[in-house]
């Protein structure tokens, strides 16, 4: 075995032992986001303790809280792909390490072929995210759409009704494109002296948009006017009525971080081409038999 055999198989033992240990980080972080509900709960409580203390007021509901707010069960898709993405890179990585350690080069080849399939899916994944980001949008805004038609406005209590009134008032927008897509889906947060168009100061509304959507919570009837409109369009200076959900939460969590992004793609990309390197020259000294093994 050469020298540089011998240092390939120490580099893919150091690698994917440190994938290993980002699997297992991955899949911590998915369980721990679906389910560690109360330990996340500080994290999100500016906006909820918000929303709690203006709908107390402003409608005289003192019940009225947030408890039921779940950040994991709004983001529950996310955290199975982290958690199934982690548990098969962790199979990957062990399979590498494994490999190297014993010099089964049977096994370095199947794993040079996995991480060739795995870094091409990667390309065709960043060519999505910068080159066609519309792509991933429109199936965003579908998911999102089918957890509005039962979204009862600014006094919901559901897992749903709470997570769109975070996401509206944390990001500044409404609805997946706009607050038209609540009246598409049929959403009775408009239900006459309920709801969104419940007494406030002693009169209740005829809002044209989700009172959600307001720039600043109301507090009275004039200002649910103002920001949510009384059966006529409500201006854009109070209300991000037109200010879809999905593009604002794609420009701050994606676009206002591309350098950390290009970063992390960058280092991932480059350990992979060294982990294909040294797999497929470990597979090609595999001894004078020729053998598999």
């Amino acid at each position: 075995m050469g020298l540089l055999t011998f240092a390939g198989r120490i580099v893919l033992v150091v690698i994917n032992i440190f994938f290993m240990l980002a699997s297992l980080a991955l899949i911590v972080a998915g369980f721990v986001i679906r389910f560690a509900h109360d330990w996340l709960r500080p994290r999100v409580s500016a906006i909820l303790d918000e929303i709690e203390t203006k709908v107390q007021s402003a409608y005289g509901d003192a019940s009225f809280n947030t408890d039921n707010f779940e950040f994991g069960s709004l983001v529950g898709t996310l955290c199975y792909i982290m958690i199934s993405l982690g548990v098969v890179l962790l199979a990957i990585s062990f399979l590498g390490c494994f490999g190297a350690c014993c010099s089964f080069t049977t096994v370095m080849l199947v794993y040079s072929i996995i991480v060739i399939a795995l870094l091409a899916g990667q390309v065709v994944i960043v060519i999505l995210v910068f080159g066609a980001p519309d792509t991933i949008k429109d199936r965003m805004k579908t998911n999102m759409k089918d957890t509005m038609s039962d979204y009862d406005g600014i006094q919901g209590k559901s897992v749903s009704a709470l997570g769109w009134n975070w996401v509206q008032q944390e990001y500044d927008c409404c609805g997946a494109e706009s607050y038209a897509d609540f009246e598409a889906k049929g959403s009775p947060y408009k239900d006459s002296a309920t709801n969104d168009n419940a007494a406030m100061s002693g009169s209740t509304g005829d809002v044209y948009a989700p009172v959600a959507c307001c720039k600043t919570l109301p507090t009275s009837d004039s200002e649910r006017t103002t920001c949510a409109g009384n059966g006529a369009l409500p201006s854009e200076t109070n209300s991000n009525l037109n200010t879809g959900c999905v593009n604002k939460v794609w420009e701050q969590v994606v676009e206002d971080n591309s350098l950390y992004f290009w970063l992390a793609i960058g280092f991932c990309f480059a350990f992979q081409i060294v982990l294909i390197f040294f797999a497929c020259l470990v597979f090609k000294n595999r001894g004078v038999t020729g053998g598999l093994v």
